[in-house]
């Protein structure tokens, strides 16, 4: 699982900033929120405009760049408020005894200019500009590398690093993965893996799957309805995806999913991919987490997600302060986020030595870790 992440330049991050999923010494919450010495998730709090999706897209950058199409850096990924032309990532994985480091630079101008992956302090990849020597492939030296991307790419989809179990371990991790958004439309659920499509979305998920799973979670929890959903018969491809699933309550007509509330169509749109990723493991980054669901929905999903897997991680953006207990995130899951005339900097909770006793809720609001806006007029 991703242990840590550090990164320089990148937006409005302008010093080296760190991203660390190691747990402290912290006692409370271990047999759920960390598995075989890893954090299960981290979550980001700050005002608007802080950084905070930022510090969430320094997480998912590697996945942009690994698996979507197209070049992912362009002048927008570098740092406004620096001069500096480089841009720097090192990602930590830990599989069980495996440590897997990668890390790249690049250049305002050049692209992608370094590169290098370890595996438990062997150099397997090493890249400079567009050289590069790998010992993941038959052939060692490489010239001509495409500055718009990442070598390591072209050489999973050439190898699926054949002889190198930790490797494609390590890759179907981060294929699994998924990135979550309820507010911006044109990014509302984005799969890295293709063929991830029919279990992460809604409609492709139901005629899949079917209606049970989703239901057994509805019920469980106790919330107020479940669905229904037709699929095979003689008018359904006549009838919009919406007419043919309904929400169900007792002793209510069903009512067609359209006309249901936007917090419920924000739930069961977004539930397959969180069964899925808990159930298969993976990174789930969700940014704007509160955007539509109730305090306590989302308390129980947290909840949920660290009690049910330990193959999977749940990196999210939140204003719902209501989260931070400690019955539910540990002060070393937390990160507030600031910004100041030298750029945004992060900021643990952890780091200033709060106990189990303390409420963490209300030591944030009361300005403690940084992290909150401070609006002309406000006490």
């Amino acid at each position: 699982m991703l242990e840590k992440v550090r990164f320089k330049n990148f937006k409005s991050f302008v010093k080296e900033t760190i991203i660390d999923l190691t747990p402290s010494r912290i006692e409370y919450l271990s047999d759920t929120n960390v598995y075989d010495g890893t954090l299960k998730g981290v979550a980001f709090y700050g005002s608007n405009a802080s950084g905070k999706t930022t510090a969430l897209l320094a997480v998912t950058m590697l996945l942009d760049l690994l698996f979507k199409n197209g070049p992912i850096i362009n002048a927008d990924t570098f740092s406004r408020f620096s001069s500096e032309k480089k841009m720097w990532f090192e990602y930590t994985f830990r599989f069980g005894d495996d440590e897997i480091l990668y890390s790249f630079e690049a250049d305002r101008v050049k692209g992608f200019t370094k590169e290098q992956l370890s595996l438990n302090g062997k150099t397997l990849l090493d890249r400079n500009l567009t050289s590069a020597k790998s010992y993941v492939t038959e052939n060692e030296d490489y010239d001509e590398i495409d500055p718009g991307y990442l070598f390591i790419r072209s050489i999973y989809f050439n190898t699926r690093f054949a002889g190198f179990p930790a490797l494609a371990k390590w890759f179907s991790f981060l294929k699994n993965s998924i990135y979550y958004n309820p507010v911006r439309s044109y990014a509302q659920l984005v799969a890295f893996d293709n063929k991830a499509a029919e279990d992460i979305f809604l409609e492709p998920y139901l005629a899949k799957h079917g209606t049970e799973e989703i239901n057994a979670f509805l019920r469980e929890y106790g919330l107020p309805f479940t669905i229904e959903y037709s699929s095979g018969g003689p008018m359904d491809a006549l009838t919009p995806f919406q007419m043919r699933l309904q929400a169900v309550r007792e002793g209510m007509a069903p009512i067609p999913f359209q006309l249901e509330s936007m917090g419920s169509q924000i739930l069961l749109g977004f539930l397959p991919a969180f069964l899925t990723v808990v159930k298969q493991g993976g990174i789930l980054a969700i940014d704007e987490f509160s955007s539509g669901l109730h305090n306590d929905l989302e308390e129980l999903l947290v909840s949920y997600f660290f009690r049910h897997t330990n193959r999977s991680q749940l990196i999210f953006v939140s204003h719902s302060t209501n989260i931070l207990k400690t019955s539910l995130l540990r002060p070393d899951q937390v990160y507030a986020v600031d910004f100041d005339k030298d750029g945004s900097y992060l900021c643990k909770f952890s780091e200033r030595g709060m106990r189990e006793s303390q409420n963490m809720e209300k030591m944030y609001l009361s300005g403690a870790f940084g992290g909150i806006p401070l609006y002309e007029g406000k006490d």
